[in-house]
């Protein structure tokens, strides 16, 4: 392994103390971290390697934990570089379905210890990896792979994780087709326009705008959620000339509402979900029942521009203790509403006139 830094180019991460295999005693040691070269498979990669250094002796040395953390650095660093699946990412896939290691790999029909070593020590080979990837995208494979090798686990276990993959299969099944419904609503706005946005609708832009507001507590109804997505959309287009998700945006009541918003919600019920709550009756019988989202799924920042993070943080901080009458009135302020009428789509144009909310 060969350093590509200089000294000074190195980063301190911490102190710790350790007993010092060079001084043979116990004292404070330094943590560095730097970039280095190594050979893999006779492809040259580049990592970051940790080491500890002796203060005492001006000497680094390698615990053996920090030596196998390195290695699968390294090794993770070629996997990215030949676009293979990392030690991480495989546990990620495994641990969505709840599987133990020797399980993922007995449902591929593989011998019991191949997950444990591509998650600490062994890079996969090219078809391994894509059933891995396949299993990722598609629960319903891997139910067939589970099918083809039920002998390798226990009548009860069997049950456990086919129910688990059917559930998944179904979730996976509504999302598809509510997509689908989804992009039909926005065959007319395919080409950039004052309604979207000058934008062409984007599902990932729009599932990780889902995934940000869900994600600061359980407060969050759908009326305010509608209302937040409209503001982040419009305040984007008013400072960067397009809108972050290319939704197009109706007059109703409460104020401006995506087309196919109830489609919205349930396409992406991997990263929400959605609950009804009672709340009782109005004086005309008319039951109330609020509809409150609930994050599954951590924001995805790497889908997002920067502006767009931006934007939606500026929104959430403007918004964050009012509820959703009362940002419902101050929409009912916004000359985008004013100046439209029930069931008119918002142009964006009224962006201009948008309330400075952000100074």
């Amino acid at each position: 392994m060969e350093r590509v830094a200089n000294k000074d180019d190195r980063v301190f991460i911490e102190d710790v103390k350790y007993s010092c295999p060079i001084c043979e005693k116990v004292h404070k040691v330094k943590v560095y971290q730097e970039p280095t070269k190594a050979l893999i498979k006779k492809q040259p990669i580049e990592y970051i390697e940790t080491y500890y250094h002796c203060p005492i002796s001006e000497e680094e040395f390698y615990p053996s934990q920090v030596l196998n953390n390195n290695l699968l650095e390294a090794r993770d660093s070629y996997k990215i570089e030949n676009n293979l699946l990392t030690s991480s990412e495989i546990k990620k896939i495994r641990k969505f379905y709840k599987l133990n290691q020797k399980e993922f790999s007995n449902i591929f029909g593989w011998g019991d210890i191949t997950i444990q070593r591509y998650e600490t020590k062994s890079i996969q080979e090219e078809t391994y990896n894509e059933m891995i990837k396949r299993a990722k995208e598609d629960p319903l494979f891997l139910y067939e792979e589970l099918r083809k090798h039920k002998d390798k686990f226990d009548d009860n276990r069997y049950i456990e994780i086919e129910n688990l993959l059917r559930d998944e299969i179904k979730k996976k099944q509504v999302s598809f087709f509510n997509k689908e419904s989804l992009k039909a609503l926005y065959l007319d706005y395919e080409i950039p326009s004052d309604l979207n946005g000058n934008k062409i609708l984007d599902l990932d832009k729009v599932e990780q705008m889902l995934r940000f507001f869900s994600q600061f507590g359980r407060n969050l109804l759908k009326v305010k959620l509608m209302k937040l997505l409209w503001y982040s959309d419009v305040y984007h287009y008013k400072e960067y000339g397009v809108s972050i998700s290319g939704l197009v945006y109706e007059h109703l009541p409460y104020g401006a509402v995506p087309i196919g918003y109830n489609e919205i919600l349930d396409a992406f019920n991997n990263s929400i979900q959605i609950r009804e709550e009672y709340f009782g009756c109005k004086d005309n019988g008319e039951e109330m029942i609020a509809v409150r989202i609930i994050n599954l799924k951590k924001i995805d920042k790497t889908k997002l521009e920067p502006s767009e993070i931006a934007s939606l943080e500026l929104v959430n901080r403007k918004f964050k203790g009012l509820g959703s009458t009362a940002i419902s009135k101050i929409m009912h302020e916004e000359e985008a509403y004013k100046n439209t009428n029930y069931s008119d789509l918002i142009p964006f144009k009224w962006a201009e006139r948008l309330k400075d909310f952000c100074r």
